[in-house]
């Protein structure tokens, strides 16, 4: 008979990635780099910090990804294996006649000029200059999807605690390295943390768990306050170039009490290396979102039973009036 199973949030998501904006190598890239950024930029406002975004995007083949990993490279016992094959269709043709490897050589060219552009892998770095995360923190922030501190009625750019995570899940499929972060936390109002933390994450798909790696601290003498995210995770740039760059410029638009930096870097071909950067162009930024009440009209059955659960009022009267908007204590007694 069936057998049921019971999937953790983790590897649900790891297994439907296309929910979350991962369907292909090039949209994955593309997704990991919005999220990450946009993280920075909810870091930076929530401690009323005009946000600084620097963004760097390094390209690596196969090759150069083993040798950055540490892999030795390996020989070929049997080249057949990796070589494409020729159809049936190609079996029995005559053999093209001899005119001096002119026309093979233009058949070459317009190969490479057809040839659709590969996956390749890249090292996305994302560094803020927001509130930073408690070192206790960083592993279930990062490290267990559904976790978020966005929950509630406001307006936020994220909510599930989902994004961040996805970055990492892809990683752990495309490249197998785990996620780095750095950074140093300060509380809203508070001074620069005295130590700044290090972490290298890996997460459990199966148990929805981080798996620590790495987790050290050190003296912060620079006073740097923020949180620097790097992680590994194949893509294509070639054809999402043009999506990122427009991103990047919107953002740069909708948020102009902001500065952004973005580095590419291709480490075959440095002639592709490209630099782009949004100066900040207004001081006052935006009141912070506050978190607000349900209202009577948005509620059901299971909204007024977690209400009730966690009231500390004693009267339907002085419950309608302290947990709803819209609710003043003259219409709770009517």
């Amino acid at each position: 008979g069936e057998i049921q199973v019971q999937k953790s949030p983790a590897e649900f998501f790891a297994e439907n990635q296309a929910i979350a904006g991962f369907d292909n190598p090039g949209k994955s890239l593309y997704t990991s780099l919005r999220e990450l950024v946009e993280n920075g930029l909810d870091a930076a406002e929530s401690i009323n910090q005009l946000p600084e975004i620097d963004i760097e995007l390094k390209e690596y083949t196969m090759h150069e990804f083993n040798v950055w990993r540490g892999d030795s490279p390996t020989r070929q016992v049997d080249p057949e294996l990796y070589s494409k094959k020729k159809g049936r269709k190609s079996m029995g043709k005559k053999p093209a006649a001899d005119n001096g490897g002119q026309e093979d050589g233009a058949n070459d060219e317009k190969n490479k000029r057809r040839k659709a552009p590969q996956e390749a892998y890249f090292l996305l770095s994302v560094k803020d200059n927001g509130c930073g995360m408690a070192h206790q923190a960083i592993p279930n922030l990062l490290g267990r999807v559904l976790s978020g501190s966005k929950y509630g009625v406001r307006q936020t750019r994220g909510k599930f605690g989902l994004g961040s995570k996805m970055a990492l899940i892809w990683s752990k499929k495309s490249t197998g390295m785990p996620i780095e972060i750095t950074s140093s936390h300060r509380p809203e109002g508070g001074p620069p943390g005295k130590s700044i933390s290090y972490c290298k994450l890996d997460i459990d798909i199966y148990e929805n768990e981080p798996r620590i790696l790495k987790q050290t601290r050190r003296n912060n003498h620079e006073n740097w306050v923020g949180t620097q995210v790097q992680v590994m995770i194949s893509g294509n740039w070639t054809t999402y170039r043009s999506r990122i760059l427009q991103y990047l410029m919107q953002l740069a638009i909708i948020t102009p009490y902001s500065q952004f930096t973005f580095q590419y870097k291709n480490e075959s071909d440095p002639k592709r290396n490209m630099q782009v950067r949004y100066d900040r162009r207004s001081e006052q930024m935006p009141p912070p979102a506050q978190t607000v009440k349900h209202h009577p009209s948005s509620v059901n059955n299971l909204i007024i039973q977690q209400l009730i659960q966690q009231t500390k009022t004693n009267t339907m009267a002085k419950f309608l009036s302290k947990e709803l908007s819209a609710v003043s204590a003259a219409m709770a007694k009517k």
